[in-house]
């Protein structure tokens, strides 16, 4: 067998594929779920404030309007409504916009995609959280006046 000026075969030598690490990719699969289900855990909460700030603002709304609830602001259960659907809007942006930057900062070492389907599930939840809110505001902005 030939050897280089090293004492090393050149079979060694040649650019042959490397094997990966068993544990390294094992390790990288794990932090990429551990991220998804950090993501998944941000839309849970922020569906659920989303949703909540829905209820109230539109159910007590039409409680009070109608007059099945006395002693109460109408603007009350509105505003309080509106800013737990905010607070869930901005949660679910921002653990979006964390997710991304944690995967993309795992891309510098690795091969793989900035998005996921829980990014994709999270960036559909925030539009259509944004549109509820904006139709629940000129809703009751109508029914107010």
């Amino acid at each position: 067998m030939q050897t280089n000026n090293e004492d090393v075969p050149l079979a060694e030598t040649t650019d042959a594929p490397q094997k990966r690490d068993l544990g390294t990719e094992l390790a990288r699969s794990r932090t990429l779920l551990a991220m998804d289900r950090t993501l998944l855990a941000w839309v849970r909460t922020s569906l659920s404030l989303i949703a909540f700030g829905f209820t109230l603002a539109k159910f007590v709304h039409d409680l009070i309007s109608t007059g099945h609830v006395h002693g109460m602001d109408v603007h009350y259960p509105r505003h309080l409504g509106v800013l737990l659907m905010v607070l869930g809007i901005g949660g679910l942006l921002g653990g979006a916009a964390e997710h991304y930057f944690a995967v993309k900062r795992l891309k510098k070492d690795f091969e793989i995609s900035a998005w996921s389907t829980s990014l994709t599930v999270a960036t559909v939840v925030a539009v259509i959280a944004i549109f509820l809110m904006v139709n629940l505001l000129s809703d009751l902005n109508l029914t107010v006046r």
